[in-house]
């Protein structure tokens, strides 16, 4: 898997040269692949109706079976479960991924209908995602569009309020999250689960995640490791807390990426390699997971300038004020920056401090 994206991004960049430079799409508008949104590799997205993106709507009264929600389609969301009374989370998976297959959407959503009365949308753009990355990176701009049409069409005709709004994304769906805000200012919060890293590291703040675009924009980043060293994610900085468990390039439990996935690939056990090169891009949202449903234990993390000086313990105080928790219960503070932890190689995760 990661020789193929290597590969084809090097391909998509020289028959980038002689692509077209701009779509259009009605409803949704115009899209270039020149600066800065040249990461793509001179790919142009997909057009919605390739794409094919699809919400469907949890409650706790239908835990089990979402309701699909059509923008297009005002009577859908009447006739669903939706409340504007209740707080919103948006749930978006990332590269190669899919609703069900995602635990970003088929898990986090189980934990917030078991915790809390939410209206928990769930986004599959699987269409748009199952492509060879340069692709898979342009059509998250078509994504973030098609979502701004259904969050205006929540507020215009449901009354959603903004400030009840929370939207998370892993990987490519972190930067989905990101066009999201930047086209719909007021959301109250973004959260990048691991955002992704190719293509996106060196592109200017518009191209990306970043904290302009919501009005609290946190990060936790568990896979930075360069590409080359099977890095899904990266360690820049995105929002106005960045958590880096464990130093954020590698996680404890999972097995080493590239030493561990060459054999794999040998011996024919693709699966298995997918798998290896995931677990730690993967483990930012069994993070959060936990987070939601272990009340009990915070994920405490403390400000430094580096995993290793925190890990050479002289990153100990949180200058005299309370020191910020990875996960839900991240707060938007003025203490902003980046945020170092531990935690354990497997479930429970959290090592922090424990609640009475």
């Amino acid at each position: 898997m990661l020789l193929k994206l290597v590969f084809c991004c090097q391909i998509a960049t020289i028959l980038g040269l002689f692509w077209n430079h701009e779509v259009c799409y009605n409803d949704i508008g115009c899209f270039k692949n020149n600066n800065p949104f040249d990461n793509s590799y001179g790919e142009l997205p997909d057009s919605p109706e390739s794409i094919k993106v699809r919400a469907f709507l949890w409650t706790q009264r239908n835990p089990e079976f979402p309701a699909e929600l059509f923008y297009k389609e005002p009577q859908s969301i009447a006739d669903s479960n939706f409340d504007a009374r209740r707080p919103t989370k948006m749930l978006i998976h990332g590269f190669e991924s899919s609703k069900d297959a995602s635990p970003v959407v088929a898990n986090l959503s189980r934990a917030f209908i078991k915790t809390g009365d939410y209206n928990v949308i769930g986004i599959d753009w699987s269409a748009g995602a199952k492509k060879f990355y340069p692709k898979a990176v342009a059509n998250t701009r078509v994504v973030g569009a098609i979502l701004q049409s259904l969050i205006s069409v929540l507020q215009a005709q449901f009354s959603l309020k903004l400030a009840d709004l929370h939207v998370i994304g892993h990987s490519l769906g972190a930067h989905i999250a990101g066009y999201v805000g930047h086209r719909v200012p007021g959301i109250a919060r973004i959260t990048g689960l691991d955002p992704a890293g190719p293509a996106f590291t060196k592109s200017d703040a518009i191209v990306r995640l970043d904290p302009t675009d919501a009005l609290y924009v946190d990060a936790i980043h568990s896979d930075g490791a360069p590409l080359q060293d099977a890095g899904f994610g990266t360690i820049l900085s995105m929002g106005h807390k960045d958590f880096y468990p464990n130093g954020g390039q590698v996680q404890p439990g999972c097995p080493a990426p590239i030493s561990t996935t060459v054999e794999q690939l040998l011996t024919g056990q693709l699966s298995s390699a997918f798998a290896t090169v995931s677990c730690a891009h993967d483990r930012a949202i069994w993070y959060f997971i936990e987070s939601v449903l272990n009340a009990n234990c915070q994920f405490t993390a403390h400000p430094c300038g580096s995993w290793a000086t925190f890990k050479a313990g002289n990153c100990a105080s949180c200058g005299g004020l309370p020191c910020p928790v990875m996960g839900i219960n991240s707060s938007n503070t003025n203490v902003t920056g980046k945020f170092y932890l531990n935690t354990n190689k497997q479930s429970p995760f959290c090592v922090g401090n424990v609640s009475d």
